[in-house]
């Protein structure tokens, strides 16, 4: 199974978003787009979804909602080239409403699975989704700690997981001292921020963690 990196913008506006997202088109027209509101996470991102028709139709967008979310929210943050959506269950009014939104709408669903958040209510929806996003750090702000309780929410997801076609997503924390770690679990997706985009290079940032993928 093949594992890709994945660029996490978390940004104040949208041109700080098109800023990131052209450091890195050459090399990779898939990113993952934070949003955060202060009332679920405490802090704030960038979160106008009628400016997400402006992103160039080729650059594929994962789209991660940390905001709190109503069914008919589903719609407004659709958007052609959204791929994926990543959903929290504890800000979701109405969590079966919200997926069934999100499948109408025939996108990738995946929940994501905070610290201290019981997985026995993101098991139960396993058949229902596409994968899931196991969070590092608490949802918000880039450049946290990766908590090392992480690990073993790892371990139990690979255990417990009904299908080998459900996928796995890391986020957060993520840095070169801890990435061969993670990336020993083999997921889908390594979702990383801070480590590339606030380096001194970022192109060398990403290009060094594709390297890395080849140990």
């Amino acid at each position: 199974m093949k594992t890709e990196i994945v660029p996490a913008i978390n940004a104040q506006n949208f041109e700080e978003i098109k800023e990131k997202i052209n450091l890195l088109k050459s090399l990779t027209h898939h990113f993952h787009l934070d949003v955060a509101s202060k009332e679920a996470t405490n802090f704030e991102t960038w979160n106008n979804s009628s400016e997400l028709k402006k992103i160039p139709i080729d650059i594929e967008i994962d789209i991660h909602l940390m905001i709190y979310l109503k069914p008919n929210d589903v719609y407004k943050w659709n958007n052609e080239n959204i791929k994926r959506f990543i959903i929290h269950p504890e800000f979701c009014f109405n969590l079966d409403a919200i997926l069934k939104q999100i499948k109408r709408i025939k996108k990738e669903i995946y929940l994501s699975w905070s610290p201290n958040f019981e997985f026995e209510f993101i098991e139960k929806y396993l058949s229902h989704i596409n994968g899931v996003l196991i969070l590092g750090v608490k949802p918000g702000k880039s450049g946290q700690k990766f908590l090392e309780s992480t690990y073993e929410r790892i371990e139990k997801f690979n255990r417990l997981k009904q299908s080998k076609a459900l996928k796995l997503m890391i986020d957060g924390g993520i840095n070169r001292e801890n990435f061969l770690k993670i990336y020993h679990y083999k997921p889908n997706f390594i979702i990383i921020a801070s480590s590339i985009y606030s380096s001194a290079n970022p192109i060398e940032a990403y290009n060094g963690f594709k390297n890395l993928l080849r140990q």
